[in-house]
């Protein structure tokens, strides 16, 4: 005997249902799957922003304690002017070109007319490290 074609027909819509269970379940878990790409991908982008801003704040950072050494450099080479020291001897005692000293009593000569507060002290000697080098005396000229 042949089955019934509602029993036929019962199978098919059981079968059908199985497989779109099936899909959808799949479906289900590709959506969970992509979710958590996306959330991992912002998670990297926070990283990497995280990671420039530290980087700038380090670069900032040593870029103005360069720039202070940078002016000590200046203030010790212009106290060795100060004491009378030629462009070249003091080039040969540093090591570096006469173009270099000249550039350093330049910007040394720029910080003291930008009023560089830290340069001199109360009785006009800088402080270079540990020793204290005596400034040239300026003359006051009355208008």
């Amino acid at each position: 005997m042949a089955p019934r074609k509602s029993a036929t027909k019962t199978e098919a819509r059981e079968r059908a249902r199985r497989a779109a269970a099936e899909s959808m379940a799949r479906e289900q878990r590709l959506l969970e799957l992509g979710e958590e790409f996306f959330v991992a991908q912002g998670e990297a982008e926070q990283i990497m922003e995280t990671a420039e801003q530290r980087i700038a704040e380090i670069r900032a950072k040593a870029e103005q304690e360069a720039a202070q050494a940078k002016e000590a450099q200046s203030r010790v080479v212009a106290g060795m002017k100060g004491e009378r020291v030629a462009v070249p001897e003091i080039a040969q005692r540093l090591e570096l070109s006469a173009a270099e000293v000249r550039g350093l009593l330049k910007d040394s000569a720029a910080g003291a007319a930008g009023g560089d507060a830290g340069a001199t002290g109360e009785n006009g000697k800088a402080d270079i490290g540990q020793e204290t080098v005596e400034a040239p005396e300026q003359e006051t000229v009355d208008a």
